[in-house]
């Protein structure tokens, strides 16, 4: 039996992170969907457009180098910790964290894109998209993010989780 507490905070991982993936989804396919056959186009100035430009770049690079670093930090300290409670509650503020500060960015980007009538912030947002896309927590990511064992899987998941078979035909799996 699942305590409640980590059933709360698996729901709380699947929400944040489906809110955070398909919104930013979503802003991008309107912005792009917008600039593409809206009738109104915002014509800023020339000096106006590059600023947005380089502050679009600028807050791309600068928000996805905060998520890898955010990841590279957070994920062996969570490994470490001594619940199951514990790590789930980590995780869950981790990725609340993660996946609301880049659909914050997207939507950012996208007004930008839309403002400043530059494509070039299309790539931008795709790529932020892309990593929400890469570092989704489905339940075998959260296995390895959280380091947890085979029987701890299929007690949190026992419908959905498939723990590894060896091979009986595999030759690294033979004794020797």
């Amino acid at each position: 039996m699942i305590p409640d507490s980590i059933h709360r905070h698996q729901q709380s991982i699947a929400r944040t992170s489906a809110i955070g993936l398909w919104g930013s989804v979503a802003f991008v396919i309107i912005a792009s969907l917008f600039l593409l056959v809206s009738p109104w186009q915002f014509y800023p100035s020339r000096h106006t457009a590059q600023w947005m430009l380089i502050a679009g770049s600028i807050l791309a690079v600068l928000a996805l180098s905060m998520a890898l670093l955010v990841v590279r930090k957070h994920i062996p300290s969570l490994r470490q910790a001594d619940s199951l409670d514990t790590k789930f509650a980590g995780y869950a503020s981790h990725i609340r964290s993660v996946y609301s500060t880049l659909l914050f960015v997207v939507f950012a980007l996208c007004a930008m894109m839309v403002l400043s009538n530059q494509n070039v912030l299309l790539m931008l947002a795709i790529v932020v998209v892309l990593f929400l896309f890469l570092s989704y927590p489905n339940i075998y990511r959260i296995k390895v993010d959280l380091g947890l064992t085979d029987d701890e899987m299929k007690l949190l998941y026992p419908d959905r989780y498939l723990p590894d078979q060896p091979d009986d035909d595999h030759p690294s799996t033979k004794e020797s």
